[in-house]
């Protein structure tokens, strides 16, 4: 048995712990890497490097951040400012405001970033509504908005960033325009915020039955009592993560190096102690980030990934078919294995394939790219793929609460993909 059949072996395997759930989430990924090393399908270090990945340092850092917010008091003040504004007096509309901001932001900030900007506010939000909104209802949905918003320019992921670096290195082939998908994401971003605040909300409603929590923790006030005012610690809490965005936005460092040297500062200042802060840390989300960067790559240096990627092409026609059904093929693929697998791996590993593809068909094969790119941004169903929706299962969410919410928008993006990039970017012969 080759190691790329092995590989999908391993993957499936692990979709199926995922979706039984009798062991932890955590834990199925930790095992899943390791059997990609165990049995040879990609070297040792492999298994661990995730761990120290600059996604798990940002999200870590971010954590901590988002954790000084509250232990400060200061994101109660906001929290307790937006809830007597006019968007939280609707559940569904504040989900809709909140998604907008969320991909608006992940277009040129890190979208895992602005998940884990996120998570703390709309904990604050919740907390002071006193009942009335729920934590459960509004994380899915911005973590959905950052992962497709992410794709609304060249930098907002790192995915993109991999695909233009390939194109610039390959003779034939010109650079990807910093907004030349925003468009078709505006458009899939609209249809997407949409469908949750009507039939995704609906079948929140029905599926989600279990209790709501906080992602964060929050000491209980005393009934009555006021938020405090500003005091230097709130002040240093704010400037930190008002300085970690704009960090984020000019590319200071990379985002790991800049979440961690915020979260140094509001540990120095004393906004929270650091054995708190330690124990407080979503340790089963931070173990899915790293672990699951780990079978990925087993799928991508095994050669896995390419056999699926081959398989879907040649029911298509292989590189005989039409344009169009090669465009639709890459965006199945790419939509498909980014649900078990990063996008920027789908990215690197699929670039090369359909550039060369483009070539034989004799069109210019960016727009094939672009498929690449949009299908790897819609791809919803799990919680695997796309770090920031990984960032919500601090929500309390299961694996089949993805499933259910995210494969019918999936589906729907996907086909909407399918219909807009051929009408909007068309093919141009070489």
């Amino acid at each position: 048995m080759t190691t790329a059949v092995l590989s999908i072996i391993i993957i499936a395997i692990a979709v199926v712990s995922f979706m039984w759930e009798k062991i932890p989430l955590a834990l199925t990924a930790m095992l899943a890497s390791l059997a990609m090393g165990v049995f040879h399908v990609m070297p040792y270090k492999y298994i661990y490097a995730g761990f120290g990945s600059t996604v798990v340092m940002m999200v870590a850092g971010m954590m901590i951040i988002g954790d000084c917010l509250f232990e400060t008091g200061l994101a109660k003040i906001i929290g307790a400012k937006i809830v007597d504004g006019p968007f939280a007096k609707n559940e569904r509309m504040l989900l809709f405001v909140m998604m907008t901001v969320a991909a608006i932001a992940s277009a040129f900030l890190s979208n895992s970033a602005t998940v884990a900007t996120f998570i703390p506010l709309i904990a604050s939000i919740v907390y002071k509504s006193k009942g009335r909104l729920h934590n459960k209802f509004l994380l899915m949905g911005v973590g959905f908005a950052a992962a497709l918003g992410g794709a609304g320019t060249i930098v907002g992921s790192t995915a993109q960033l991999v695909a233009q670096s390939i194109l610039v290195n390959t003779k034939g082939c010109r650079p990807l325009g910093f907004f030349e998908f925003s468009p078709i994401v505006a458009i899939l971003c609209v249809v997407l915020c949409l469908y949750m605040c009507t039939i995704g909300y609906n079948l929140q409603k029905k599926v989600f039955d279990f209790d709501d929590i906080s992602p964060v923790v929050i000491e209980e006030e005393v009934e009555g009592a006021e938020p405090k005012k500003l005091d230097f610690k709130m002040m240093v809490a704010g400037t930190v993560i008002v300085l970690c965005i704009l960090g984020f936005i000019f590319n200071v460092w990379n985002v790991g190096v800049i979440a961690l040297v915020g979260a140094s500062i509001c540990l120095v200042c004393g906004c929270k102690n650091l054995k708190k802060a330690l124990r407080d840390l979503d340790w089963n989300t931070l173990v899915i980030l790293g672990a699951a960067q780990g079978f990925a790559k087993g799928l991508d240096v095994s050669g896995g990934g390419k056999i699926i990627a081959n398989f879907v092409v040649n029911i298509f026609g292989g590189a005989d078919a039409s344009v169009y059904a090669i465009l639709i093929a890459g965006v199945i693929i790419s939509t498909v294995l980014t649900n078990f697998m990063s996008n920027t791996a789908v990215l690197a590993m699929m670039t090369p394939i359909f550039i060369n593809i483009g070539f034989q068909l004799y069109v210019h094969p960016e727009v094939l790219i672009i498929g690449l790119i949009i299908g790897g941004s819609t791809a919803l169903a799990t919680p695997i793929g796309t770090p920031c929706v990984t960032q919500t299962l601090v929500g309390g969410y299961r694996y089949k609460d993805y499933v259910y919410i995210g494969l019918p928008i999936t589906i729907i993006l996907t086909v909407l993909s399918c219909v807009l990039l051929p009408l909007m970017y068309g093919f141009k012969p070489l």
